[in-house]
């Protein structure tokens, strides 16, 4: 008990010293089909563990559950706070990207994206925070649908997109939800992106293909049309509980607006940064500034003519201010020193990322592929991001390693230490470790285009029947991907031993600005530790 306050404790602390708020950091993007280079849908999110003093050191695993018949009774019982649902008869196959902590007793799955085996895919969720008057109004629920266990509700029962935003909804009905939140769903013909605004209120759109978003922990809906039921889903009583709380805000038209309503007052500076960096490096000639009161979803770029690229979205995902000259990633700012906050600036490929992954939907392949997931575990700013389809029956070995701390067998940690060791010795490696990266998915991009062109066209059972042939062709990929990743990392290691000297950190405890911060601080030095042991020393 007393190493659990210490710990809360020690997380308050770090909070304390951060410009911003910290508890909660993902951030995510949807571009639809006509704004594609070929025609997919592109959607994707980049999951932040921000939370001392493991900040950005949170091991994932990348699986497949697999389909599952299950007795009267038998229920979901979701460890972080109590959730429960009754388990389907039979539930399908899915994969998933958990934590690795799942089953501690504590922790929660925290699936966090996936497909299933009729091609349905996931990301869950991006969170954020209702009005304190919401909150009054209609209170979140202790024990009601969590973040955690978001996936491994959806994705075994909902055979289409809207489907899974209406089981999403049943449950809020039924059970409320416990965090305000925000999922997208999609199948090869439609995207939903929903918005869970209180403990029982949510709206969902099928988002429209010619529009782009790009979207932080908070809601950005605005006007919708409720009576639109074929692209709205929304719970009954949304306008009267903001009515309720006293927080009824309309737009410039006199319209119901939805973010104005739910959401805070003024955006976080973590929201603003990144939702302006995402926005303006998708469209640098997008009518926006940085200090608008809102943010609009829905967006259409500036040049009629523009189209995105995988490339586009996964620089979105690593994006640290490159582009914006005025700021800075306050993951570099000094430990110990206070932060100029008008530089130093939350950036979408932060110090915290633990997962970023990209969902291209082809509409052109059978619904067992699902699509293509471009997974990218650890920091974006430095990870590869590898392609693998929904249709796969298993993943590779160094993607199931569950160690909390580092493993040289997990592929989590590897890239992880790969970043790790970039941002410590930025003279020495620069953004050679990037560059290497995005060579290796030019050269991915070309062959997943060709596998796709293959399997189009097929019909689903003769796609069903392939399983076996594209797992293994996913796992022999994976097997070169990380033993490239492994020979980039003992070259790294041999570098800073020949250039720093046999006795240099080789960062194995991780370099997390936010942890070396609180530790500077509780030392009252402005010195920057040598290494992450020597700044948290007991915290470790």
């Amino acid at each position: 008990m007393k190493k659990i306050l210490f710990k809360l404790l020690f997380g308050l602390m770090v909070i304390a010293l951060l410009p911003v708020q910290v508890a909660q950091a993902c951030s995510a993007f949807i571009v639809g089909k006509d704004l594609t280079t070929d025609g997919s849908m592109l959607y994707g999110r980049t999951e932040d563990y921000p939370y001392a003093p493991d900040g950005g050191r949170h091991n994932q695993n990348f699986v497949v559950v697999p389909a599952k018949d299950y007795k009267k009774g038998d229920k979901i019982e979701d460890e972080s706070n109590g959730f429960t649902y009754p388990h389907l008869t039979h539930e399908m196959k899915y994969t998933a990207t958990y934590d690795a902590a799942r089953g501690d007793g504590s922790n929660g799955n925290f699936g966090a994206h996936g497909f299933n085996e009729v091609g349905v895919s996931m990301t869950a969720t991006v969170s954020a925070t209702p009005h304190d008057k919401i909150l009054k109004a209609d209170p979140l629920v202790k024990d009601g649908l969590p973040e955690a266990s978001m996936i491994d509700l959806v994705l075994p029962r909902a055979k289409t997109a809207r489907e899974g935003i209406e089981i999403v909804a049943k449950t809020l009905d039924e059970k409320g939800s416990a965090e305000g939140n925000i999922i997208v769903v999609a199948d090869k013909n439609e995207l939903w992106y929903m918005e869970i605004l209180s403990g029982h209120q949510y709206v969902a759109i099928k988002f429209p293909q010619d529009r782009y978003a790009i979207f932080a922990n908070t809601y950005y809906l605005g006007h919708v049309d409720f009576k639109d039921k074929d692209n709205v889903i929304a719970s009954k009583d949304v306008e009267a509980v903001a009515k309720k709380a006293d927080h009824y805000k309309t737009d410039k038209d006199g319209k119901f607006h939805i973010a104005d309503s739910y959401g805070p007052d003024e955006y976080t500076e973590r929201n603003r940064s990144r939702t302006y960096a995402g926005i303006t490096l998708m469209d640098p000639k997008a009518d926006v500034k940085y200090d608008d009161q809102h943010f609009d979803l829905l967006r259409k770029p500036t040049d009629p003519s523009k189209k995105y690229s995988l490339e586009d979205v996964f620089a979105e995902q690593r994006n640290r201010f490159e582009h914006l000259k005025q700021f800075t990633a306050d993951d570099l700012a000094e430990p110990g020193k206070k932060v100029d906050t008008k530089k130093y600036k939350y950036a979408l490929g932060n110090e915290n990322v633990i997962d970023a992954h990209v969902y291209q939907i082809k509409k052109d392949l059978p619904s067992p592929f699902g699509g293509i997931v471009w997974l990218g575990l650890a920091q974006s700013r430095n990870t590869p991001y590898v392609p693998f389809y929904g249709l796969v029956n298993d993943t590779y070995g160094a993607f199931k390693v569950r160690s909390a701390k580092y493993d040289p067998t997990s592929w989590y940690w590897a890239v992880w230490h790969i970043d790790q060791m970039v941002m410590k010795y930025p003279d020495l490696f620069g953004t050679s470790i990037q560059d290497k990266w995005k060579e290796m998915e030019a050269g991915w991009i070309k062959e997943q285009a060709a596998l796709d062109q293959k399997y189009s066209g097929l019909t689903d059972e003769q796609a069903k029947a392939l399983q076996g042939e594209v797992t293994k062709e996913s796992m022999d990929r994976a097997d070169v991907i990380f033993k490239q990743i492994k020979a980039t990392e003992k070259e790294m290691e041999d570098k800073i031993r020949e250039e720093k000297g046999l006795e240099a950190d080789f960062v194995y405890d991780g370099y997390n600005k936010a942890n070396l911060m609180a530790a500077a601080e509780k030392g009252g030095s402005d010195k920057k530790p040598e290494t992450c042991q020597e700044a948290l020393g007991d915290y470790l």
